[in-house]
Parts: C-alpha cells; sequence; structure tokens
C-alpha cells in the first residue's frame, strides 16, 4: 500500500512533511471542496478519493502542524 504525504509550501512550517490526519474515530477525512461536508475513509480507500479529485486532511503532530486539506495535486506517494 503507498504512504501519502505532502510537503508544507508556505507559512511558519514552510518544508515540513504531513502524513494523513487520522481521527479518533480511526478513520481519515476527505472533502471535494473546503466548504463541503467530510466523509471518513479507511486507509486502504484514500487513493480511490484522490483519484476523483477529493482532498485528505493532513497534518503532523511532531511538528505541531494542524491539520488542513490538501488536495491530489499536492499529495505525493513513497
Amino acid at each position: 500500500m503507498a504512504e501519502f504525504y505532502a510537503i508544507v509550501w508556505r507559512g511558519k512550517d514552510k518544508g515540513i512533511e504531513v502524513p494523513p490526519h487520522r481521527y479518533r474515530n480511526g478513520l481519515y477525512q476527505v472533502k471535494k471542496r473546503k466548504r463541503d461536508r467530510p466523509t471518513y475513509v479507511e486507509l486502504h480507500k484514500l487513493a480511490e478519493y484522490l483519484d476523483g479529485g477529493y482532498g485528505v486532511r493532513m497534518g503532523n503532530k511532531d511538528e505541531r502542524h494542524p491539520p488542513g486539506l490538501f488536495m491530489p495535486k499536492s499529495i505525493r506517494t513513497r
């Protein structure tokens, strides 16, 4: 399974790596647009939603970067 991440490209946290943010329910939040109602999905379904144009909330607790919505063009895999 691919590991998803993004690089913050602006602000004080510029350059840090952020993975998908897992919520307390164990799922990951995806949205088409910022104002849309969120959908919660399992990790193995993220690729499907990214292909469909959904963004993923991503953050980094270790770097104290709160979750933000990253769109598919900004998300990378390894």
